[in-house]
């Protein structure tokens, strides 16, 4: 879980080009039970519509926040880490298992093509 607020404060520390009202708006589209929460279902929903809030600058903004070490690849590393500096745990193997659920590839890293999938239902990437 993470609550509302915790992400609204992301959000806006990380200055993603969204206005406060964008950001309110999404925060409650996701948060279906209206608890000020918003669980793993509840996000994985929102998902589905995310290009109404998400552009390819805001998305490359957000996966340059979780490539930790600059070398335009997610790694598990990566991910474990941007998390535990947004103040969450997360299992380890819960992030082996993201990343082996979206890499394409094969190559055991999520590039920005294949993050950009999660979002937007890419079922090919773009050639790199």
């Amino acid at each position: 879980m993470i609550k509302a607020s915790e992400l609204y404060d992301c959000l806006v520390s990380k200055r993603m080009n969204m206005s406060d009202t964008e950001i309110r708006e999404m925060i409650s589209q996701m948060d279906y039970h209206n608890n000020k929460k918003i669980n793993y279902s509840e996000f994985l929903a929102a998902t589905i519509d995310v290009q109404s809030f998400l552009n390819e600058s805001r998305l490359k903004a957000v996966f340059n926040q979780f490539d930790t070490d600059a070398s335009g690849k997610l790694t598990e590393e990566n991910i474990y880490l941007a998390m535990q500096k947004l103040g969450k745990e997360i299992e380890r193997s819960a992030v082996h298992e993201m990343i082996a659920a979206h890499d394409l590839v094969g190559d055991g890293v999520l590039s920005f093509d294949e993050f950009r999938a999660i979002f937007f239902g890419d079922k090919e990437l773009e050639n790199d």
